[in-house]
């Protein structure tokens, strides 16, 4: 129990949950995540069981993920109490009461090397019969506060995933979105396809802020979101709505987005009854048509389907007419002209709203660990012991000093 208890402990533990969590963001970053399971049943044919069941479609949500966030956390806690106590007890400083000198000089050689080592102000430490010069003890602190600074950034991070809110709206093109706060989405533009036919979905939007600023129209598409303040705005998803314009004998027009089973009538007796927009259909040698109900990209024959509405012969009783038509297709009925426009394609978007303190909060914690490697790398501890009969250097990095000294006594090591 107590090798298992160390080796949670261990910095090689560590870096096994830091490479599965590596591994596990690769895939993140390799399969489209937060799509509906259609899109990888599409995508993904021999793979999307496996896509879903491992929940790689959600990765950053996935318990695993969430298991191993919380397993490196416990170990860079642990990492880092274990370094604060070593860092506590000053073992080095301990070390170097103890020690003896190694380059032996006469008087007035140990004379020059104190001289040398007040003048780089260096910390003054009476042991005994001997004296500890200190430099950069700062530096004792540098693998604490890197190891501080990652378990920050590793816990903030969490926060991070976590804390913003996630809203799928649609929005039709030309339209706008008013969220609760009173920051609008302008939708101004949607496209499913480029001009050569692939498939590439683009919104052009604009999101403004309740205090005016505004992100100016610019491009969201998969992956690359509009940003501005605490906002970001995902191309997620697209449809398609049908469109029809009623125009009655007066001339008056009104346009209606059918996305939804619509009963268009002014009289409650003559109209149409709208059922649903298909993306294409296909029609046999024998006059037999069958409707196509799901394409992936724009509608390539796009068919409308309703009920024509009139009353029966006996003035009464409403009879419903099964019919298609087609973008530029009319229908008259009782004083009003139907016309069947070009499909809308629209986006839906998904809207990140981050708090402002979550940012705070990751810039804090890539500070502290920032702050740590600089201490580690550029503030090396040294320590010197004169005594009676010479000096010790005791550090890692002590070529420098060991050359400030060397010249100050004008002769090597003895």
């Amino acid at each position: 129990m107590k090798k298992l208890w160390k080796f949670l402990q261990s910095m090689t533990f560590g870096i096994i949950i830091l490479a599965l969590i590596a591994l596990i963001s690769a895939a993140g970053s390799l399969i489209l995540q937060n799509q509906d399971a259609m899109y990888y049943v599409r995508t993904y044919p021999s793979w999307y069981k496996v896509i879903l069941t491992l929940q790689l479609n959600d990765v950053y949500n996935s318990w695993y993920f969430n298991l191993l966030a919380v397993l490196l956390i416990f170990n860079l806690t642990f990492c880092s109490i274990l370094r604060f106590r070593r860092v506590s007890k000053d073992a080095e400083m301990k070390a170097a009461s103890l020690a003896r000198a190694d380059v032996l000089l006469e008087k007035d050689d140990i004379e020059k090397v104190k001289q040398t080592l007040s003048d780089i102000h260096c910390n003054v430490h009476e042991e005994n019969d001997r004296i500890i010069y200190a430099k950069n003890r700062t530096g004792r602190y540098g693998t604490f506060i890197t190891h501080l600074g990652i378990l920050l950034t590793v816990i903030f991070f969490m926060i991070a995933m976590h804390a913003p809110t996630v809203q799928d709206l649609t929005c039709y093109p030309g339209n706008a979105l008013t969220l609760d706060d009173g920051t609008q989405i302008k939708v101004d533009d949607f496209q499913i396809e480029n001009e050569a036919g692939s498939l590439d979905y683009k919104s052009r939007l604009e999101i403004i802020v309740p205090d005016g600023r505004s992100s100016g129209v610019k491009e969201a598409s998969v992956n690359h979101p509009v940003s501005l303040g605490e906002y970001k705005v995902y191309q997620q998803t697209y449809g398609t709505v049908g469109i029809i314009t009623v125009r009655d004998e007066a001339g008056n027009k009104d346009r209606f987005i059918m996305d939804d089973q619509m009963f268009l009538t002014k009289d409650q007796k003559h109209g149409i009854l709208f059922n649903a927009l298909y993306p294409d259909i296909i029609t046999d040698e024998d006059g037999q048509y069958s409707l196509i109900t799901n394409v992936t990209g724009s509608y390539p024959n796009p068919v409308y389907t309703f009920n024509l509405v009139e009353p029966g012969e006996d003035g009464g009783t409403l009879q419903m007419t099964p019919m298609l038509a087609f973008p530029g297709d009319e229908i008259e009925t009782g004083g009003l002209t139907f016309t069947f426009e070009k499909p809308m394609e629209y986006p839906g978007l998904r809207i990140k709203h981050s708090p402002a303190w979550v940012n705070v909060l990751l810039v804090l914690g890539f500070t502290v660990l920032i702050a740590g490697l600089a201490v580690t790398f550029l503030m090396e501890p040294v320590l010197v012991v004169v005594d009676d009969k010479g000096y010790k250097i005791l550090g890692n990095k002590t070529e420098g000093i060991e050359l400030m000294l060397e010249n100050a006594i004008g002769k090597g090591k003895e």
